[in-house]
């Protein structure tokens, strides 16, 4: 089968797999990223091993021309940025870190972990002009333990990734024709600033949640005065030198670092 592919190397195992299952990669859609807390180098190689061009701008509707000119069988979807232009002419489908319908939206996980939800789960839907609505093809569910952190949900997403993607291939077309429409579902808005923000005022079971809903990426902890730092994986602790106070409670991370106000 062959393949275009869209992501960056969070959902990596996906076209790590899909590759192994023999699927011939067209070209790779990647995103720019920051090369500290996202990393798009494992995709890269990947393509480059395989003799496949990339490129990190966005799918436009000229590259869906062109693969379909090549005779690209599928367009397959995981952890990409931008809006890709469907169109129905080329099989399309997105790797989405939840169990929908429930929780769509971009990054489902932290809220998740906020939330206190006990369920987690990778879908594989078809790509719709409606963001994560596509009727399912796939879907794999897991438990969200007790002391879950983001790198440890994300590790079990990718866990279930290569063999989501041998059945994918063994089955593409037959999957893919008889997918089922989504019911009513809900939708996670991205988390922003505010949300990955604590302070002395924020109880310690809260503060902890929060820094396990964002572990690995930074968090920011305000004091009552200006001063401000950035937390990264942060966890409660016991009080000792460098920890910062919380209500009922001490935290610290493996990195503090002070914003200076310009």
């Amino acid at each position: 089968m062959k393949i275009a592919y869209a992501g960056f190397d969070l959902l990596a195992p996906a076209l790590e797999a899909l590759l192994k299952e023999g699927c011939q990669l067209v070209k790779l859609f990647t995103c720019p990223v920051d090369q500290e807390y996202e990393f798009n180098d494992q995709v890269i190689r990947l393509a480059e091993k395989a003799g496949a061009p990339w490129t990190s701008r966005p799918v436009a509707r000229e590259d869906i021309r062109l693969l379909k000119e090549e005779g690209c069988d599928a367009f397959i979807s995981a952890a990409y940025y931008y809006r890709i232009p469907v169109d129905h002419e080329l099989a399309m489908v997105n790797v989405h870190p939840s169990l929908l319908p429930q929780g769509r939206g971009a990054w489902p996980m932290p809220v998740q972990i906020l939330r206190g939800e006990k369920q987690g789960g990778v879908t594989i839907h078809r790509l719709e002009e409606d963001f994560d609505r596509g009727p399912i093809l796939l879907q794999k569910a897991f438990t969200i333990r007790d002391g879950e952190n983001l790198e440890t949900m994300t590790e079990t997403i990718r866990s279930l990734l290569p063999d989501m993607m041998g059945e994918l291939a063994a089955d593409f077309r037959g999957l893919y024709e008889s997918a089922k429409p989504q019911g009513k579902g809900s939708y996670y808005p991205c988390p922003t600033e505010k949300d990955w923000t604590i302070g002395p005022d924020t109880e310690a079971r809260q503060a902890d949640r929060i820094l396990r809903a964002f572990y690995g990426f930074p968090c920011i902890y305000q004091e009552k005065g200006e001063a401000r730092f950035e937390l990264v994986r942060g966890r409660l602790s016991r009080p000792k030198p460098g920890s910062l106070p919380v209500l009922g409670g001490w935290v610290e991370a493996e990195t503090v670092k002070e914003i200076k106000t310009p």
